[in-house]
């Protein structure tokens, strides 16, 4: 049974075939249409003659007869009869016109190109009979058969030239289509390899990426993509902000310390520990390695980065004192009891000596046990208090950094001035989000322009953030609402930026959480500034957040 693929090539067959003919056809009746036209202009007597009119009309005959004939549903050997028609309709043509013969060409160049040596050997003897048709060659004068050498021969080997030709091409046809046929059949079995090594390569549960120098990320398996929220199509292009810190809540980290960027500058990682903000807001544990994969097909060394999920097992860990101090306190009322009431024996009169030495051992075990439980209530009890003193400088810096290709991409330009170090106290994770917000926030609403940001220490001893937009600004009643949970600025949402207005309320609210405040300053299209005052190190503690 023949297949779709050789039906296919049958049916392309088939079409070439039907334009040949068609094409060989209507190129030898316009030919003897010019012919026609200049013999009517220079000798009109020879249109008039029976040969000459009859050769012409057997052309128009077999060309009408070309166009509507279904050539695909007939012989491919009946299409020879239209070459033969052609050679016996140029003999008319001979008849009166001698040089007229020269036609012939057409016709044996046609059955050459598609046709074997039989039909060659036919159309040339069908030439011979139409050559000695004429009556003046009946004498077989020793003119008349050179004549006659001469034409065969010509057309002889004009034919066995456009044969081999034709061959060829064929031969070279047929071999192209193999390799063609052979590389797809190829190019499909890779593909199909690759999938299946896709399909295992996204069954993995640990996160990995091939990284090729530079940083790029050539592939990623499913769990990698999902962990950093990465464009399936494009995974240069994260959908949203997985963000990468050196410390649980800790300082986020550059974009020139990433996994990624170290692993594309050939780092070798072994079981270190990376933590991950994802887009989710949920803090992930990651225990991160690099490791070389080989060179790629352009003989580039590329890293393999691998990321192992400790999430649970950070958690248990971080929960484990909490859990172990309320064993512990928990343990620390019955044995109290058990202390008093030992006592209370041990000062009374009815205990024999054996029961007083026993009751003697009960409180001494209790109080070492006690002993024990107050160290574990005593030790690190401070453990939850994430304030640690850092650089104020080095945090706007870093935001700066991260936020560089989104002001670019918007047609901002950066002007920073930053006077560090800018030592405060506090949680530096909840302070890097304000200021990411408020730089964020900028760049939104902001389509072109200078975003200056500057961080330095005032006349009165505080720490000072400002950062100055030139974008749409608000109105004088919008900035005393700005800090009013879900509320969004007129001008907002006239321009159609999406938000959910939560995001100044929570910055201030991490600020005076700190001791400190926020002040909005802004302008119907002159642009808005915000200003964060945090008290310096040592100057004073905030609340607890």
């Amino acid at each position: 049974m023949p297949t779709t693929e050789s039906r296919w090539a049958d049916s392309q067959l088939i079409g070439t075939r039907v334009r040949s003919v068609w094409q060989w056809q209507l190129i030898f009746t316009f030919s003897v249409v010019v012919i026609t036209v200049a013999v009517g202009v220079l000798d009109v007597g020879l249109l008039a003659t029976p040969g000459f009119l009859f050769g012409i009309l057997v052309i128009v005959i077999a060309s009408i007869a070309t166009l509507v004939t279904p050539w695909a549903r007939t012989p491919k050997h009946a299409a020879f009869v239209l070459p033969v028609v052609d050679i016996v309709a140029i003999g008319f043509l001979s008849l009166s016109q001698p040089s007229l013969g020269y036609l012939w060409v057409f016709p044996i160049a046609w059955v050459a190109t598609y046709y074997g040596t039989l039909e060659i050997v036919s159309s040339l003897a069908a030439v011979a009979l139409m050559n000695l048709a004429d009556p003046a060659h009946w004498d077989f004068s020793p003119g008349v058969i050179v004549e006659l050498l001469i034409v065969l021969l010509a057309l002889a080997f004009l034919a066995i030239t456009i044969s081999v030709g034709a061959q060829r091409i064929r031969a070279f046809r047929a071999l192209a289509s193999n390799q063609a046929r052979r590389l797809a059949t190829t190019v499909e079995r890779v593909q199909s390899a690759e999938q299946r090594v896709n399909t295992v390569f996204d069954s993995i549960s640990v996160a990995l990426a091939r990284i090729a120098p530079g940083g790029e990320i050539v592939s990623a398996n499913s769990a990698y993509r999902a962990l950093y929220s990465l464009d399936t199509q494009d995974l240069r292009f994260p959908v949203g902000g997985a963000v990468e810190y050196s410390a649980f809540r800790g300082r986020a980290l550059a974009p020139s310390e990433t996994a990624a960027a170290r692993a594309g500058r050939g780092e070798l990682v072994d079981q270190e520990r990376l933590w991950l903000f994802d887009r989710s807001g949920t803090w992930r544990a990651l225990n991160l390695s690099i490791r070389s994969s080989g060179a790629n097909s352009i003989g580039e060394e590329t890293f393999v980065v691998e990321l192992e999920d400790l999430t649970v097992v950070s958690d248990a860990q971080r929960e484990a004192p909490q859990a172990t101090r309320t064993i512990a306190h928990e343990l620390r009322n019955p044995l109290t009891a058990i202390l008093g009431h030992a006592d209370l024996l041990i000062e009374g009169d009815s205990l024999t000596p054996s029961q007083r030495d026993h009751v003697a051992i009960i409180e001494s075990a209790s109080e070492r046990m006690l002993t024990l439980i107050q160290g574990i209530l005593t030790q690190s009890t401070d453990a939850d208090d994430l304030r640690a003193r850092f650089d104020t400088a080095q945090l706007v810096a870093a935001s700066i950094e991260a936020f560089e290709p989104a002001a670019s991409a918007a047609s901002l330009t950066i002007d920073a001035v930053i006077a560090g170090p800018l030592e405060v106290d506090g949680d530096e994770f909840r302070l890097r989000q304000v200021v990411d917000n408020i730089i964020s926030n900028a760049i939104k609403y902001s389509d072109r322009g200078t975003l200056r940001i500057a961080a330095a220490v005032d006349d009165d001893g505080w720490v000072a953030v400002t950062i100055a937009d030139e974008g749409i600004g608000m109105s004088s009643d919008d900035v005393e609402r700005v800090f009013t949970p879900y509320f969004r600025a007129q001008t907002v949402q006239e321009g159609g930026v999406p938000g959910t207005g939560l995001g100044m309320g929570i910055a201030r609210d991490i600020v005076e959480s700190h001791g400190g405040s926020i002040t909005v300053e802004s302008a119907l299209g002159r642009g808005t500034t915000v200003t964060v005052s945090l008290p310096a190190a040592g100057r004073g503690e905030g609340d607890g957040l």
